[in-house]
């Protein structure tokens, strides 16, 4: 509290916490009590922080409804960080679905060109960019990070047991994480087939993921054991990339590992002599091209809304 209360208060701007008598912004209070870097925690978070330890301060709630969505958690129980992580969806989920993003950055575009000071401060808060919409966006994309791999572990845990035949097993354990490694070099590995997952929704241009998904192609058709090979896709962008491109195979594995370059001339020979579409149909014509939305019906809803 000493070096708090030393230290100078920066301009309030929307939150508060009472250190002596004196408010300061929450950030700067809980980064000189607890020496760590502003841009390792979030306003909500200092706020929470700060009371825990017991300091008044102000109260985040969301604009939509009275009902208050970071709450005191007493002085036994520390923050709870999901609590705050509630906050922030809400703070991000309101901006959103009440503008349309596209016009409403437009709008306050349209607005900053030929302000002053005042000016800018004023679009600001009718705009709505607050400290509390950077920190909720702040927050979200930290711990939304990891999105992709929950998608993915979640469509393969579904698609096991409708994949499956009576009595196959699954012999090493799967890759529901984004990514292989050397020891499971594949999404799926059972007693009769190896498969690879690819979750993403094409756009149209796609150019990584059309370099992703030859290349877990190749992968399949590198297999030396006779097992079923299957990849699934979701929609039909993906197939029709593989089955009609004439991009060379050099250049869908122009991102590719050495080793993984190195194998396909090995087996194959020159990358540069097939077309994608002459790869799909040659060395790897054994292997099943799916469209998983036929077995997870809401990743086909979800390439349609984007």
């Amino acid at each position: 509290m000493k070096l708090v209360s030393q230290a100078v208060p920066e301009p309030i701007r929307e939150h508060w916490a009472d250190i002596g008598g004196v408010r300061y912004p929450p950030k700067q209070a809980y980064q000189l009590i607890s020496s760590l870097p502003r841009s390792s925690f979030t306003s909500h978070t200092a706020l929470a922080r700060l009371r825990w330890i017991g300091f008044t301060t102000s109260i985040y709630q969301a604009r939509t409804g009275e009902q208050q969505t970071e709450k005191d958690t007493g002085p036994t129980d520390p923050p709870a960080d999901y609590t705050h992580l509630s906050a922030s969806f809400s703070t991000l989920l309101e901006f959103l679905t009440t503008n349309e993003l596209t016009k409403h950055l437009s709008s306050a575009e349209s607005t900053f060109a030929g302000s002053d000071m005042t000016g800018c401060a004023d679009a600001v808060e009718h705009f709505r960019f607050s400290e509390d919409l950077l920190d909720a966006a702040l927050a979200v994309r930290q711990h939304v990070g990891r999105l992709n791999d929950v998608i993915h572990a979640t469509v393969i845990a579904r698609c096991l047991p409708l994949i499956l035949e009576p009595g196959e097993t699954v012999t090493v354990r799967p890759s529901l994480g984004a990514g292989n490694d050397p020891s499971r070099p594949f999404d799926v590995e059972t007693d009769r087939r190896i498969a690879e997952f690819k979750v993403s929704q094409w756009k149209g241009a796609d150019t990584m993921r059309k370099r992703g998904v030859f290349a877990d192609l190749v992968h399949l058709a590198l297999d030396p054991t006779e097992r079923r090979a299957q990849m699934f896709v979701v929609g039909p962008l993906p197939k029709k990339f593989l089955v009609a491109s004439r991009s060379t195979a050099e250049w869908a594995l122009g991102r590719s590992s050495p080793h993984t370059r190195h194998r396909f001339e090995e087996k194959f020979g020159p990358a540069g002599q097939f077309t994608v579409a002459e790869f799909t149909a040659g060395p790897a014509a054994h292997i099943e091209i799916i469209d998983i939305a036929t077995l997870v019906p809401s990743l086909g809803l979800a390439d349609e809304l984007l």
